[in-house]
């Protein structure tokens, strides 16, 4: 596939918050929510890139022993190619041994995104109603590192 992850950079912003806003049609995150992530210690950035090009990005909040994936996207054309799947992959491995446990937000009709998550061992926890700001509920979702084999 030629896909490669590395840290995210601030000029990678451009490229992160066009796949965000094409991602994500409500509560997508605006510009200033992205650079922001630059300034919290507990915020590890990263994008996949094949051939010099960024398709995805992730933002993760390690803190103590927890991580929580707060957003996870791969380009619109990217997707439905392995991409998501390789690059999580990757993301849990840099998490293990930082991290016990590992949660995330998922739309519940999301249902491509809640498909890979639960492939990589990730399951559902809790449902927090309405919310998006649309009022659609989220599932929570957690992969506890110990037992992760991905």
């Amino acid at each position: 596939m030629g896909l490669k992850v590395r840290e995210m950079t601030p000029e990678d912003l451009e490229e992160v918050y066009r796949i965000n806003r094409s991602s994500f049609t409500t509560d997508a995150w605006s510009r200033e929510a992205l650079e922001r992530e630059f300034r919290l210690p507990h915020s590890h950035r990263f994008v996949v890139e094949r051939e010099g090009k960024v398709i995805g990005y992730t933002f993760v909040w390690l803190i103590k022993e927890e991580a929580f994936i707060m957003t996870f996207a791969v380009a619109p054309e990217w997707r439905g190619k392995g991409v998501g799947r390789w690059f999580l992959k990757r993301v849990i491995n840099f998490l293990k041994g930082k991290a016990k446990i590992v949660s995330l937000d998922v739309r519940k009709s999301n249902i491509p995104a809640i498909r890979l998550y639960r492939s990589m061992g990730f399951k559902v926890v809790k449902e927090r109603p309405g919310f998006y700001s649309d009022g659609e509920n989220a599932l929570v979702m957690e992969l506890k590192l110990c037992d992760a084999s991905p």
